[in-house]
């Protein structure tokens, strides 16, 4: 049975899935499937197989916390006998058998019972933590590839939009051409530059539709669905200036190397009990008999109580097997602290360097907005010469393929900074969308 935390959070999924279904499941004629950056996020969480077979794990854990006590369960036995002398059927009489049966209880308590359980709550305790940082190495992978299938999305549409500005003026050149207006030269290069981008748009269909489909299995879909993504590029709102100011930083990894020095020390307490703590031993038993007394049959009961107590003494010995193991836990203890302390470290580093990396990512965006502003421009002004018979057709496609390039590079930095800020996320532990408001 997973813990109720866990529970809880499986309940808000499955509610949140079942709100999304709808919109989800429902389909045009086409059998389209309408996916939205939320609804991928919830049926990841429902359908994904890495998270179903990390729930499996989890369950065992618990069950293991749970049962953790189990050592101290009493064992119990019941034996039963008949004998005879020889000669039954012959010279001895039927009667002369022995019957007798016995039962016994017995139960033993070590303080080893105190750090079994304790190690079993923090195995579950790990066990929550690696869930939950399964969830959120899926969440992240499914937002990345949602975020990188729009950016494919939309480059399909400026390559598409290049393509047909590329076959217009195909098209116009050989009209002027016909009518004399235009040497066979210009329209037999606005052809060649217009086929040229024909397999530039089918491998972007071909790498998008690749892409899509390792996005379905990513969400646990079955077969080969019609998906189609909800949302822009431009819907991510990020603040000019990101700070951490007020927001509680959970690493994941600080938090499960705590819980390895927390097993640790318990361990090392599991070992001093090995080595010196006594152990207790209950038992009780009882037993029925029943002997041939003459022409009468003799029945009678007896039954014993014992208590006994080991000590371990080979603990005190510096040498011995015990004493090793005790050395060895604080071994462990002393190692697990430096590397706490190193991951405390390198997550004040790496949180500074994504802080760096996104306020690098916001001033290259700033300059592909302006250079593609500038790039329009410099495209329209070039075809309003080109049209009045002052520029040429080279200058034209210059200006064509400069505008699509900015344009390109500037969806290109927007899913730089997403992914930037994606992994500021996942490194301080905060819930995704915190930063990027998504």
């Amino acid at each position: 049975m997973v813990g109720n935390g866990v529970l809880m959070r499986k309940s808000v999924l499955l509610a949140l899935a079942a709100l999304c279904a709808a919109r989800v499941l429902a389909q045009d004629g086409g059998g389209r499937m309408t996916l939205s950056l939320a609804d991928a996020v919830a049926m990841a969480r429902e359908r994904n197989v890495t998270l179903r077979r990390s729930e499996i794990t989890l369950g065992a854990a618990a069950r293991a916390k749970d049962h953790s006590w189990n050592s101290v369960s009493p064992s119990a036995s019941v034996t039963g006998g008949l004998s005879a002398p020889d000669g039954i059927g012959g010279s001895g009489s039927p009667s002369d058998f022995t019957a007798e049966v016995s039962g016994a209880i017995s139960l033993s308590f070590s303080p080893n019972l105190y750090t079994s359980m304790k190690s079993a709550r923090i195995s579950y305790e790990q066990g929550e933590i690696s869930y939950e940082q399964a969830c959120r190495t899926v969440e992240r992978s499914v937002r990345e590839a949602f975020y990188g299938l729009l950016y494919e999305k939309e480059n399909i549409t400026l390559q598409e939009r290049n393509l047909q500005t590329a076959q217009e003026q195909y098209e116009q050149n050989l009209a002027r051409y016909n009518q004399g207006r235009m040497s066979e030269l210009d329209v037999l290069t606005a052809e060649v530059r217009y086929k040229s981008l024909l397999p530039t748009v089918e491998s972007a269909h071909v790498t998008f539709e690749n892409d899509l489909d390792s996005f379905a299995r990513l969400l646990g879909m079955d077969g080969n669905p019609q998906i189609e993504l909800l949302g822009s590029l431009d819907d991510v709102r990020i603040a000019e200036r990101v700070t951490l100011d007020g927001v509680d930083i959970t690493s994941p990894t600080v938090a499960e190397l705590e819980k390895r020095l927390e097993k640790a020390k318990n361990d090392l307490l599991a070992a001093r009990f090995t080595a010196y703590a006594p152990a207790l031993t209950a038992r009780w038993s009882h037993g029925l008999y029943s002997r041939p007394a003459g022409k009468e049959r003799d029945l009678s009961d007896s039954g014993t109580f014992s208590l006994t107590a080991t000590i371990p003494l080979d603990g005190l010995l510096p040498w011995s097997q015990r004493a090793d193991g005790v050395s060895s836990a604080e071994d462990t203890i002393a190692d697990l602290e430096l590397q706490l302390d190193e991951a405390r470290r390198s997550l004040a580093v790496t949180t500074q360097g994504c802080l760096r990396k996104i306020a690098q990512a916001q001033s290259s965006l700033k300059s592909f907005q302006a250079n593609v502003e500038l790039a329009q421009r410099t495209y329209d002004m070039t075809l309003q010469a080109y049209n009045r018979g002052t520029r040429d057709l080279l200058s034209l496609q210059n200006a064509s393929d400069s505008l699509l390039s900015a344009q390109v590079s500037l969806r290109n930095a927007q899913r730089t900074l997403i992914n930037a800020v994606l992994e500021l996320e996942n490194t301080i532990g905060v819930p995704f969308g915190t930063i990027s408001g998504r």
